[in-house]
């Protein structure tokens, strides 16, 4: 009888390791819910998608994670993961990416105090795609981090995270880059009219990322802040539209826990612009990096400071001219650039 039993099973296990790996689908809506709560898990396999909606409510709560394995390896790829929360106020979306090629996307409309939080958080996964948008959340926020927060462990490359806001105020977006991170791309837009918005980066041990910082048309009373730490080629560029007016614009280059190297700090307050501010300090001794500032129109305030560094180059441009828009310069392939 032992015999019969043990040969089943062997039998039923070799069986089921011919079994192909099929993609998952996995769809949750929520209507009118008060306090509502959807959360989905997808590890292992191909091409898995799983949605979340949630509409008409208040105080909604959507999470979705891909592809973490118990041993803590990565083992999904190619899925795609959607959160969507229309007219509920109050709402929060996570969403968590643990492998490879994969996309995940957060939709936020018309939920004011809302948060949208994704986290690329792979020990080796590449290619992955997170996008936010917000459309007239007032009071809300976008958080998103490459890497494993506050670790240099993670090795991730060519991520790209792309956040969004239309027509907020008293909203902000923090994105960051950590953990041995390379040719990452984070891109934050607050598009027109916003007034006291955020935008926020931090990067730190990565190197080769690319970040973008977009205030658009008419901003009020706008930030923009990034903080480069121990890390080597990254460009960061801030631009602020046209007729903005008391805005602020920050870059630190090695300002904590070591030098950075060749990087590329760009600042741009478009024509029209008056009472802002625009600050790039590099130091703690890094080398090669490069620093353009330009603003239009008068009443404005721009700073660079480079300190025990070798080979840096500043750039400032004031009222613009030249050759227009972002005016700036050097290039040649010396870079700086703009126009």
């Amino acid at each position: 009888m032992n015999k019969f039993m043990l040969f089943a099973t062997t039998a039923l296990v070799a069986l089921g390791t011919s079994f192909p790996v099929l993609a998952d689908s996995s769809t949750i809506t929520q209507s009118g819910e008060t306090t509502g709560y959807a959360a989905q898990h997808q590890a292992g396999g191909n091409s898995d998608t799983a949605t979340i909606v949630q509409q008409s409510g208040s105080n909604d709560q959507a999470t979705q994670e891909q592809g973490r394995g118990f041993d803590g390896h990565d083992f999904a790829s190619l899925g795609n993961q959607s959160i969507s929360q229309t007219s509920n106020a109050w709402a929060s979306a996570n969403q968590e990416d643990n492998s490879t090629a994969a996309s995940q996307s957060i939709t936020q409309i018309t939920n004011n105090a809302s948060t949208a939080t994704q986290t690329v958080n792979n020990e080796s996964g590449a290619y992955n795609t997170q996008s936010a948008a917000q459309t007239g959340n007032s009071y809300s926020s976008v958080t998103q981090t490459n890497g494993q927060y506050a670790t240099s462990t993670a090795s991730g490359w060519n991520n790209t995270q792309t956040a969004t806001q239309n027509g907020q105020y008293v909203s902000s977006i923090s994105q960051t880059i950590d953990g041995a991170s390379t040719s990452n791309v984070q891109t934050a837009t607050q598009n027109t009219g916003g007034i006291g918005n955020k935008i926020s980066t931090f990067i730190e041990n990565g190197s080769s990322n690319n970040v973008s910082q977009t205030q658009d048309v008419s901003a009020i009373g706008n930030t923009q802040t990034a903080n480069i730490n121990a890390s080597a080629a990254n460009t960061v560029e801030q631009y602020q539209g046209q007729y903005a007016s008391a805005n602020t614009q920050t870059i630190t280059v090695g300002d904590y826990t070591g030098a950075s190297n060749n990087g590329v700090a760009r600042q741009y307050q478009a024509f029209g612009v008056t009472g802002d501010s625009q600050t790039i300090t590099q130091d703690g001794g890094g080398a090669y990096n490069q620093a353009g500032q330009s603003q239009g129109s008068s009443g404005n305030f721009e700073t660079i400071t480079q300190t025990g560094g070798t080979g840096n180059i500043a750039i400032q441009n004031q009222g613009i001219s030249n050759g227009g828009s972002g005016f700036m310069y050097v290039n040649g392939s010396s870079q700086v650039s703009h126009y």
